[in-house]
């Protein structure tokens, strides 16, 4: 025993000795390094784009910097630089290097890094992340550096008091509602009625059995629910074949609620509707009531649509859930799912592991061939994240479960890297193996391949090559696997996005395998190559019953001088395509019209509107990307998908906005209309760290999305009859009801943009006003942070202030959740 026991006591011993080293190697190590970014000295906003990282050892012993490379990522690219202390060098898709020169940091000391970037950073966004070192001499020991911090760029205080007031000039317009929204998102024909339907404890239910599981789900967060096939019930779900098949009838009496629909969706449509003007209602005393109304409804659009990108950053399988339960609350029915891109393929396909096992991990061992290097602030995170053949199984359900449309984006032939790089290695391991046919099988690219080129992302091997027939191997490997996923869901699987945009100038031209095809094809120029390939998936598409989407680009061509719409696209009926580009002085302004004139089946997905990882507005700490606009919430609004340029002049200001050449830009015809399927929007996921980022770009602009996509068209949807006072009223309406109710209905569950506040200081009061209602406004007057303790503001009387003092205030939820903070310094 005593044997034993000092046997167990040296092992804790040795045990102990050996983490005692660790921690003292981690205290002395990496781990102590910190990284704080400014603007260089040399910095102006304009010709001068100069910035600094200042690299700094927080340890208690000297560090090496010669033995280690620094690597991050950044949006924008950076200039190449050599200095006597270190060297800057780009390695493309937005990853930097930076090696040094027989460099030490002694404790406590630090070294400035300055760089030049080729764009200016306007928002947090922007700035440098994902900060890792990695080993020079075994290229295999690495750690990232968590301890980053960044100094604001912040506007002048007299710029900063404009902004404030304008602000508050806009907010003041929009308080007062004229018109109460019953039901949201706006019904086609609502008439109120006198009269209350009190909701008893329990509700009888009388509805064909089919329906039974979708009412019970929808009704029990009001009311428990008692099914019956005969008698007077209280809710009573009749079908009526002469509606669409998304349309409904409501009708609520003191005495019964009555809903009739042709099929499922209606009926889904129709509770919701119930639960919509449920939560508008004050319950009083414990008492449930909805108000009596006649309602018919159906909607606008057929295709009411949302992108999810996960391929860029990753959000798991809840995530995907909880945002198909608000669409299906808000009537949409289509999930654009976007999980492959060049920084990650994000779905398991059986038969090739290495799309998830390489292209699913991103690490600073890149180098290695067995993963993808880091991208967008993934830094040291090794893990492979992805969604398996279970969990998208699960999700057909659930969306099909809720009227929801899942449409699997595989981006092709552009956005492809991961995809590229996975087949590479998978080439490579069975070349290895010694079995070249296998390794081919599913090649994408031709290796031998010289193209010089560079996409917006700043990728240079990210493109397929359509020469190759196992290009096409591999396209319908993978749409098979899909097809047997939608099979064991018991989904139809009807439509896939092959992508098609942003495939650059001088790609395939150097490629040997593009040459031999070419001649054997009887082309002149590698830009018929590009209508071949399209030509070719959507033939695959043909074949296995699937209608092809994608991009704007699939139902365009290059003749030389850039893309415009291809009129001679074969089969173009079975193309769907997802128009982006209508960015103010881009020079496709109306390309949406023209394709849809065109006879090609569309749906806009506006980059000056509905993309919602737009900035909300020119404030550096406003999360998000500028590239198209910043959008607010009534610049969303604003958007009328079908006649954009009737109230353009109203929402989008600066030089790009040529009226005279909006004159001249193509209008939607009758055909046009037609064609016209719908809208969407969506969120790339480029600065989605973390899930709260997704809900705080896409809250509150996402019920944008679903009034546009299911009200009718209004009246002043035109530029003959567009009326500014007309829209303003509907805009109050609309911010009144997603302020006091959708908002508060969801935040418990999401983490969304609160409304910012703006101030205007009259003498010794300053003036308040919250971009949308719903929230109480917090204020301190020593510059520090609001809370729930702080001073609640009042409206009516104004916040009092005296000279010298430091205004802070903001929006709390319930929750104590903090929105946009604006200062005033009082003077």
């Amino acid at each position: 025993m005593k044997t034993i026991n000092f046997c167990r006591f040296l092992s804790v011993l040795v045990l102990n000795i050996l983490l005692t080293i660790l921690c003292v190697q981690a205290q002395h190590g990496p781990a102590d390094l910190s990284i704080y970014w400014q603007t260089d000295a040399a910095y102006d906003g304009k010709n001068q784009l100069r910035y600094q990282l200042v690299l700094k050892n927080d340890g208690r012993k000297a560090f090496s910097l010669n033995e280690w490379d620094l690597f991050f990522n950044t949006m924008f690219p950076i200039l190449d630089e050599q200095t006597e202390k270190y060297a800057i060098k780009d390695l493309k898709g937005n990853v930097f290097q930076i090696t040094f020169s027989g460099q030490t940091l002694q404790p406590k000391d630090s070294l400035v890094i300055s760089y030049t970037s080729k764009y200016i950073i306007p928002g947090v966004s922007m700035l440098p992340n994902g900060f890792y070192l990695l080993n020079n001499k075994d290229k295999k020991t690495f750690f990232g550096i968590e301890k980053v911090s960044y100094k604001m760029l912040q506007r002048s205080a007299e710029e900063n008091r404009s902004y404030l007031a304008e602000l508050y000039n806009k907010n003041k317009a929009f308080e007062k509602a004229e018109s109460n929204i019953l039901i949201f998102p706006t019904p086609k024909y609502l008439k109120e009625s006198k009269g209350k339907y009190r909701i008893k404890h329990k509700i009888t239910v009388q509805a064909d059995t089919s329906l039974y599981p979708m009412v019970s789900r929808e009704v029990s967060s009001i009311v428990s629910v008692e099914f019956t096939n005969g008698g007077s019930a209280d809710l009573v779900l009749k079908q009526n074949p002469s509606l669409g098949a998304e349309a409904y009838h409501l009708t609520i009496s003191e005495n019964q609620i009555s809903i009739e629909a042709s099929q499922y969706a209606g009926f889904l449509y129709a509770i919701k509707s119930i639960k919509s003007l449920y939560s508008g209602v004050k319950h009083t005393s414990g008492e449930k009531v909805l108000p009596c109304v006649e309602v018919k409804d159906e909607p606008r659009y057929g295709y009411r649509g949302f992108m999810m990108d996960i391929a860029r950053n990753f959000r798991d399988k809840s995530i995907v859930l909880k945002y198909l339960d608000l669409m299906a609350d808000y009537k949409l029915n289509v999930l654009h799912f976007h999980f492959i891109e060049d920084e990650a393929w994000r779905i398991e396909i059986p038969g090739l592991p290495e799309l998830t096992e390489v292209g699913a991990r991103r690490s600073p061992l890149f180098h290695e061939g067995n993963a993808l290097m880091p991208a967008y602030g993934s830094a040291a995170d090794t893990q492979a994240r992805y969604l398996t053949r279970a969990d998208f199984i699960e999700i057909l359900r659930y969306a099909q479960e809720r009227n929801i449309q899942v449409v699997p984006e595989i981006e092709t032939p552009g956005h492809a890297r991961a995809a590229i790089k996975a087949m590479w290695a998978r080439y490579n391991r069975f070349m290895r193996q010694g079995k070249p046919e296998l390794a081919e099988q599913y090649l994408l690219h031709d290796p031998e391949d010289k193209s010089v080129y560079n996409t917006p992302q700043n990728y240079n091997d990210n493109v397929l090559n359509p020469a190759l027939p196992s290009v096409y191997t591999f396209i319908e490997k993978v749409l098979d696997e899909f097809a047997l996923m939608y099979k064991e869901a018991g989904v139809p699987f009807t439509k896939v996005s092959l992508g098609g945009d942003e495939v650059p100038r001088g790609v395939w031209e150097g490629s040997p395998k593009i040459k031999a095809f070419m001649e054997e094809q009887g082309m002149s120029s590698v830009h018929e190559v590009w209508t071949y390939y399209i030509d070719r998936i959507n033939k695959i598409c043909l074949k296995k019953g699937l209608q092809l989407a994608g991009w704007e680009e699939i139902g365009m061509v290059n003749k030389g001088k850039g893309m415009v719409v291809n009129p001679n696209m074969a089969d173009k009926q079975n193309m769907q395509l997802d128009v982006w580009n209508n960015v103010i002085g881009g020079g496709q302004e109306d390309l949406v019209y023209r394709l849809a004139n065109a006879g090609y089946p569309t749906v806009l997905i506006s980059a000056s509107n509905t993309y919602f990882d737009m900035m909300w507005d020119r404030s550096f700490d406003e999360p998000g990307l500028n590239w198209a606009t910043y959008a607010d919430l009534y610049h969303s609004y604003s958007l009328f998908p079908e006649d954009y340029f009737a109230n353009i002049h109203t929402y989008y200001s600066g030089k790009k906005l040529d009226r005279s050449r909006i004159s001249q830009l193509e209008r939607i015809n009758e055909k046009g209309r037609a064609h016209f399927l719908g809208i969407k929007g969506g969120v790339f996921a480029e600065t989605l760290l973390k899930d709260e980022n997704l809900d705080y770009l896409a809250f509150p602009r996402f019920y944008v999305l679903a009034e546009r996509a299911w009200a009718q068209r209004k009246p002043y949807e035109s530029e003959k009859t567009f009326d500014i006072s007309k829209f303003d009223k509907d805009y109050a309406s609309f911010i009144d009801r997603i302020g006091r109710v959708e908002l508060q209905e969801i935040q418990d569950r999401m983490a969304f943009r609160l409304p910012k506040v703006g101030l205007k200081q009259e003498g010794k009061i300053v003036l308040f006003t919250a971009e949308y209602p719903g929230f109480d406004v917090y204020y301190t007057l020593d510059g520090s942070l609001p809370t729930q303790t702080s001073s609640k503001a009042d409206k009516a009387t104004g916040i009092r202030v005296e000279r010298g003092q430091k205004l802070t205030i903001a929006v709390l939820d319930k929750n104590g959740r903090r929105g946009p903070v604006s200062t005033l310094d009082i003077e």
